[in-house]
């Protein structure tokens, strides 16, 4: 129904003239004839004097049905339940993904410290090392000796990766004596500090070159004569405490 059939309605439902309501709302007949008529309509605060008047709901009064407010509460309260449950979500997501993000860094900082400590574990299980083919000149047999109490055949030594002397890495390993190799020196595969093979090779069989980078390597390390040495860095302890590194050492004269 309209708002002028339903005010009507109303009216004579309470027995009342339109002067009799006119009064009650404080208003003229006129006005609530105009209200009868659909010419005009009344204010937010004379709708609430209706409402109360007749004791209907605001919502009746002015659109002429009732509202299911149950419904409407239980909408909003499924919606705050979607909300909470979104947010909860996001939350997990949130830590799912933190968490995540703090394996990571910590698994990356493991595979850093595993290479920068020379830790051959860890080094092994690194995705980001390839393996290389390295040589330096083999230790005497006292050195590699598997009887020694002290080292039990394993022995640790710098090894040239490359031919350009740029690429160095001490390694830890153990070949056994020499089995009558002439001018022995030990060829190793390796990625980081892990040695997966390690040969003892001839010296015939290593390049010139390499043979030179070794034996600036053992010069640096271990003799005083550094004249002849191409080197970018000041001080040897700085590589005596090295695992790897990436500097030139070369010998101005290949042999």
């Amino acid at each position: 129904m309209s708002f002028e059939q339903d005010i009507k309605q109303l009216r004579l439902q309470k027995k009342m003239t339109q002067q009799e309501l006119a009064d009650e709302v404080h208003v003229s007949r006129q006005t609530v004839s105009t209200w009868e008529t659909g010419k005009n309509y009344p204010s937010l605060d004379v709708l609430r004097r209706l409402s109360d008047l007749f004791d209907v709901s605001f919502e009746k009064i002015m659109f002429g049905e009732e509202i299911d407010m149950t419904d409407k509460q239980k909408s909003i309260a499924e919606a705050i339940d979607q909300d909470v449950s979104l947010k909860h979500r996001y939350k997990r997501l949130t830590m799912i993904l933190g968490s995540i993000f703090v394996l990571l860094v910590l698994w990356l900082g493991m595979l850093l410290v595993g290479y920068q400590k020379g830790i051959d574990t860890i080094d092994r299980m690194n995705p980001f090392l390839q393996y290389k083919v390295a040589y330096t000149k083999m230790p005497s047999e006292k050195v590699i000796n598997a009887q020694s109490k002290s080292n039990r055949g394993y022995w640790t030594k710098w090894f040239s990766d490359n031919d350009m002397g740029t690429e160095w890495t001490k390694l830890t390993l153990t070949t056994g004596l020499n089995p009558g190799v002439k001018d022995p020196y030990v060829m190793a595969y390796h990625k980081g500090s892990y040695v997966k093979i390690a040969r003892i090779v001839p010296g015939s069989s290593v390049s010139t070159v390499m043979k030179s980078n070794v034996s600036a390597i053992t010069r640096l390390m271990y003799s005083k004569d550094h004249d002849n040495l191409s080197m970018n860095f000041r001080s040897v302890k700085d590589l005596k405490n090295k695992k790897h590194f990436n500097k030139v050492i070369q010998e101005l004269v290949v042999q």
